[in-house]
């Protein structure tokens, strides 16, 4: 995102100098902005022609918010709602800006809380807000909207029925205006396959006979791996592309950027290949601008599922006979004829049984989606109270739906502890931060425990040794191969 921010810029006629910053803690491994500081521009400011700069000065953790236009992660807004040190300045940051969050319906119940909080805040300060999402639930929405309402001290009315798709809803009661699409829909095939990498390889070597790029999504790591070992197999390791969150941040990045490069839009500069297969986990399934002829995804809550298919022939091109029309072919479950179909223990793990058997209750019975039509419906049952699906899966669905809401009744109490007050909650300031976490940034795993309910993770520093005992930069890493030797005291405690 950050590099099409920066072409816009380039286009944007603004007036005098506007600085411009990447926030989150591996900003340094975007080639963009690095190439921007180290071409000197942060020392221009108030000299040279250049309309927007980078500057040094706001490369620091709590300062980073306050260039005029920030490209970052989500936690640059949660970290507003946390009883933190020098919070303040997050809210110096935001309170100048238009504020726009993409894919908001990626953030669960925990996350929410801080959302909502922040956007309490940003109601308060008459701070122009974006919420951008395609597979948003009406009830999700109207919590969002309450929230900036509540800050702004206005009463959000309540909308009777679905507003339309795809809509645009404001806050302070506007009527909700629904966006007439001139493109015609696309009719999706939906292929239901057994969980088998027999079944997968032969799937793929069916569409793909003439050619074709292809992406399978898997909801674990163990799994693309797995899959992706057998497909190199079959296909050769030059046909096959490995994509999930365990790489390196370098090998990430640059495994981010090839992608787009050879599966992005139509361009002078695409290289899109004749036969390729990604093997992605969820990494793939936002954000990225990639667009594949076949797919291949476990079975994953409804609205995700939309998202994934957001990537099959999301592209005006030319294709081969095998994969002209779009088709998707859903893995993940122990048996589609079970009652109820229930998915892989590892999506179980990830996404929890209330979703994925209210997903598989909606997708069972369906040989094909048609998109757009079909997006509002299925988010909005799949998200709703009424029962899905035949009589039978009714007890496996109801005890998933109340260990569902114990869940989130937990993480919701949960998040209060560190949540920044309201509004004009108490006339004075003393007292204000108590509980606070203390010192918090976007690379702070103890800032991101606040503002994010998963396990704690460990950040980990890969490094090679050389002959003479040495421990080195890995060396594949371009650029900076084999260039730092790590100190003494360093080489001990690893040692330890």
């Amino acid at each position: 995102m950050y590099g099409r921010v920066r072409a816009w810029l380039d286009r944007f006629p603004v007036e005098g100098k506007h600085s411009v910053n990447l926030a989150h803690g591996k900003a340094h491994l975007n080639d963009q902005h690095a190439g921007l500081v180290r071409s000197g521009k942060f020392n221009d400011i108030g000299a040279g022609a250049e309309s927007v700069v980078a500057h040094w000065w706001l490369s620091g953790r709590k300062k980073s918010g306050l260039a005029s236009f920030v490209v970052g992660t989500i936690d640059q807004v949660l970290f507003a709602a946390l009883k933190s040190r020098h919070v303040m300045l997050r809210h110096l940051g935001l309170a100048g800006k238009v504020v726009i969050i993409d894919e908001v319906h990626a953030y669960d119940v925990y996350m929410s809380q801080y959302l909502h909080r922040a956007l309490h805040w940003l109601g308060a300060y008459g701070v122009p807000v974006v919420l951008l999402s395609a597979t948003l639930p009406d009830e999700r929405r109207a919590g969002l909207l309450a929230a900036y309402d509540s800050g702004r001290d206005v009463e959000t009315e309540q909308q009777d029925g679905h507003p339309g798709y795809p809509v645009v809803c404001g806050s302070g009661g506007l009527t909700p205006r629904a966006i007439a699409l001139t493109d015609d829909a696309t009719d999706v095939t939906l292929d239901h396959l057994a969980d088998d990498l027999d079944a997968l390889v032969a799937y793929l070597r069916l569409h793909l006979r003439v050619g074709g790029c292809a992406v399978v999504v898997r909801n674990t790591v163990s799994r693309v791996q797995e899959t992706a070992e057998r497909l190199i197999t079959e296909f050769g390791e030059s046909a096959v592309t490995i994509s999930h969150s365990r790489f390196l941040a370098c090998d990430r990045g640059r495994i981010d950027t090839d992608l787009v490069r050879r599966f992005g839009p139509p361009s002078s500069g695409s290289d899109r290949p004749g036969f390729h297969i990604v093997v992605a986990s969820q990494v793939v399934e936002q954000s990225l601008d990639v667009d594949f002829d076949l797919m291949v995804s476990d079975l994953a809550p409804a609205d995700l599922v939309l998202q994934r298919l957001g990537r099959l022939h999301r592209h005006t091109r030319s294709r081969p006979a095998g994969v002209v029309n779009p088709r998707c072919g859903l893995v993940g479950v122990e048996s589609w004829s079970s009652a109820p179909v229930t998915a892989v223990r590892g999506s179980r793990r990830v996404y929890g049984d209330h979703t994925l058997l209210r997903s598989a209750a909606l997708l069972v019975g369906r040989e094909s989606l048609r998109l757009p039509d079909d997006i509002a419906p299925l988010v909005q049952q799949a998200y709703a109270d009424d029962a899905l699906g035949p009589a039978g899966w009714q007890p496996a669905m109801r005890a998933a739906a109340e260990t569902a809401r114990a869940n989130a009744d937990r993480r919701i109490h949960r998040a209060q502890e560190f949540l920044l007050g309201e509004v004009g909650e108490s006339d004075s300031l003393v007292g204000w931060m108590r509980a606070s976490v203390g010192d918090v940034h976007e690379d702070s795993p103890k800032g991101a425990a606040q503002v994010r309910d998963g396990a704690e993770s460990l950040e980990v520093l890969v490094v090679q040794q050389d002959a003479d005992g040495g421990l080195l930069t890995p060396s594949w890493i371009p650029g900076a191969a084999g260039k730092f030797r790590c100190s003494r005291r360093f080489r001990s405690a690893w040692r330890k």
